[in-house]
């Protein structure tokens, strides 16, 4: 019988929805997540691991693929054509013809209506009414089954405590908890902590714990993702802007040693922040910085002593303004991609151009067609009209 071994590495596509069925795909090894899209987001229709069958609609006369298939993690298959695995089929015994056709019949009527309801509600990864609950059991497992380190903000717990506890008392489903984590990871509040099964001291590396590096920046985000989003016409604060945390996240790195006062509260000079705004982000900066924060509730207080302006604001609130938002731009990843992507490296900013349009609000590279920035919404025809 004809057939090809495939690889496919984390995050790679096995098939497009209405991609033509060509082979019967065997699963040797690794994980995959067959999926629809939804709104430019992947919709989760269920896992598939080793042993698994790919391709089977085929068998029953669908000539595409009305989901995808993307892997998970490194995946090793079988692939075998379609019109060679019928071929064999018809080779078997006709009890054996009718059991596989009749198989594939109904995985496939199953699929349709899992698919069906899938559409019908909103089953992304992680959908935004799942976020502060996912987060929440997160932290209260954490704190009441985790053990306290000696640095007072760190806690470890043990990875099967951890999962069990989340789905049985909190009600919260494992994918979901582990996509939760694998952010944290990937931002490094957490950390895995690797070792091998006693019932399997010889096997791979597994995962036996994790470290929680701080609690405090996951308490505030759920607490403050729960209360914009349950509260009316707040919502809006939670769509994230890039710019916007690139400027809190560099106002905090501006303060690093730097003792705040018995209110929380440090101070910036004004010019110094300016020269490190047009040094890292290549923007000049302006009121309108700090005005779009004040629009995500981000506050500070400027306030002039001699010839000098200073900019004074609570580190704390920044510090975890600055991991809500972060925490939120990773979920809305996981939800397009369908998996969170631990090995992927952070973007840098683009500076201002010297030769291109800019936005005159944020900097942004813009073009000449376009009305207004990708970033920040400004209205360029407003400047190119001054």
């Amino acid at each position: 019988m004809s057939s090809l071994q495939k690889t496919y590495k984390r995050g790679d596509v096995i098939y497009k929805e209405s991609d033509k069925v060509t082979h019967v795909i065997f699963v040797q090894s690794g994980a995959v997540q067959q999926t629809l899209t939804r709104n430019k987001k992947n919709v989760e229709l269920m896992s598939c691991g080793a042993n698994s069958v790919l391709g089977e609609v085929g068998l029953a006369g669908a000539p595409t693929y009305n989901i995808a298939a993307i892997a998970t993690q490194e995946t090793k298959t079988l692939e075998v054509p379609l019109e060679t695995f019928k071929a064999q089929i018809e080779t078997a015994p006709q009890f054996l013809k009718i059991l596989i056709k009749s198989f594939g019949e109904r995985l496939h009527k199953a699929l349709q209506e899992i698919r069906s309801l899938k559409m019908a509600t909103d089953s992304t990864p992680c959908s935004d009414d799942h976020v502060p609950q996912v987060y929440g059991a997160i932290f209260f497992t954490v704190l009441h089954k985790g053990v306290k380190q000696k640095d007072g903000k760190s806690y470890e717990i043990d990875w099967t405590v951890f999962r069990q506890y989340c789905q049985r008392i909190m009600g919260e489903s494992l994918k979901r908890v582990e996509g939760a984590v694998d952010i944290l990871v990937k931002m490094k509040l957490a950390h895995y902590i690797m070792g091998k099964p006693p019932e399997d001291p010889e096997g791979p590396d597994q995962k036996m714990g994790v470290m929680f590096l701080d609690l405090q920046p996951i308490e505030s985000f759920f607490e403050f993702f729960q209360y914009y989003f349950y509260k009316p016409g707040k919502s809006d604060l939670l769509k994230v802007e890039d710019f916007s945390t690139q400027m809190v996240q560099l106002m905090l790195k501006c303060v690093e040693g730097v003792e705040a006062d018995r209110f929380g509260t440090v101070t910036i000079e004004y010019s110094v922040f300016a020269e490190k705004m047009m040094e890292e982000l290549g923007t000049k900066l302006s009121a309108d910085h700090f005005s779009r924060l004040e629009a995500k509730g981000v506050f500070n207080k400027r306030r002039t002593t001699g010839d000098k302006v200073y900019i004074d604001f609570e580190v704390k609130e920044y510090r975890n303004i600055f991991y809500s938002w972060k925490i939120i731009r990773e979920l809305n990843k996981w939800n397009e991609r369908g998996f969170v992507d631990l090995d992927e490296k952070e973007e840098v900013r683009k500076k201002k151009s010297d030769s291109g349009p800019t936005c005159p609000q944020c900097g942004t590279i813009s073009s000449n067609e376009q009305k207004f920035c990708g970033e920040c919404g400004f209205n360029l025809l407003t400047k190119a009209a001054s």
